[in-house]
Formats: structure tokens, C-alpha cells, sequence
């Protein structure tokens, strides 16, 4: 196999802690089907309005500079996608169960 799932969570805690609002990652699990990939459950602190978690997906069988890259990438998108609809309507973050794959 790849990067553990213990991995998964240091490189993703690691990354969430460069973040502002700071978000904490909540839980990794494999992704249903999948013994490659995993998804990463991060929640945002001092969340205003819900939802305040959503899930990014991750390839398991890379490198760990590769899996870093991609949370660091997939939490930016995330991130940048949120503040657009909160500027936008005023609702927050986008839907909880909303995934980035790789």
C-alpha cells in the first residue's frame, strides 16, 4: 500500500494548522470501495454558520510530498470556493458531503 492512514492525518493536521480560520481534521477513513484513496473530514473552528465540516479525498498510493501537495491544493480550493458563496449569499461554507478528488 501507500501513505497509512495514520499519515494521512499527521500530513493533514500539519497542513490545517496553515489555515485561517484554523480547521481541525476531525477523521480520515478509506474512501468506500477504495483501498487507494482515503477522505480527510476537517472541521472549521469558531464556525459562524453551517455547514462546518466537509471532506476532501486523497490518493493513497503517492508519495508523502505528493499527499501533501494535494490536501495543501484540495483545502485551498475548498477554502477559496467557500469565501466566494459567503461573499456571494452569505450562507458560509459549501455543502457538507462536498468532495475534491485528485
Amino acid at each position: 500500500m501507500g501513505i497509512t492512514l495514520t499519515d494521512i492525518r499527521r500530513i493533514a493536521e500539519d497542513v490545517a494548522q496553515e489555515h485561517d480560520p484554523p480547521l481541525d481534521v476531525v477523521g480520515v477513513t478509506t474512501r468506500q470501495g477504495s483501498s487507494g484513496s482515503a477522505e480527510v473530514i476537517f472541521g472549521v473552528r469558531e464556525c459562524e454558520a453551517e455547514p462546518c465540516r466537509f471532506v476532501i479525498g486523497v490518493n493513497r498510493r503517492g508519495s508523502e510530498a505528493e499527499c501533501r501537495s494535494a490536501v495543501r491544493t484540495r483545502l485551498r480550493e475548498h477554502l477559496d470556493a467557500a469565501r466566494s458563496i459567503e461573499t456571494t449569499d452569505g450562507k458560509g461554507l459549501t455543502p457538507r458531503r462536498q468532495r475534491h478528488r485528485i
